[in-house]
């Protein structure tokens, strides 16, 4: 089912959206510092382009806190900090757009894609998009 799901939203749009972000975080890419920045950009446009069936988690989650280190951790924070100012705005939109899908009841599978996505769009750094 989620490889259906998945068809269907690449096809209907999300393509631009995933290149989109692909190309930000490229950019981003290219300073030093935006570097965790790209790879939160870059895990966005994975989750953009695919999201059914997909799960989000954070580093610290996945490996353990003991094994993220400590200056990682603070610099996800901080920069999670900055990052929460260009972020609120995408991520209202993406909530009233899960609103708007979940009036409906066929959309509630949509509706439930965009608040993931919008809460994974306000504290992006340190997060990773996995499998189920």
């Amino acid at each position: 089912m989620a490889m259906i799901g998945n068809v269907l939203w690449f096809v209907l749009g999300s393509a631009i959206l995933a290149v989109f972000w692909l190309l930000i975080s490229v950019l981003f890419y290219i300073t030093i510092i935006g570097i965790p920045i790209g790879r939160a950009c870059l895990e966005f446009a994975k989750l953009s382009a695919f999201p059914f069936g997909k799960e989000i988690v954070r580093e610290t989650d996945v490996k353990g806190p003991e094994n993220v280190a400590g200056w990682r951790q603070v610099l996800h924070g901080v920069l999670n900090i900055i990052w929460v100012f260009v972020a609120f705005p995408l991520t209202l939109v993406y909530f009233i757009y899960g609103i708007f899908s979940f009036i409906t009841i066929i959309g509630i599978p949509i509706g439930i894609v965009y608040v993931r996505m919008g809460k994974f769009l306000l504290f992006p750094i340190g997060a990773r998009v996995v499998d189920k």
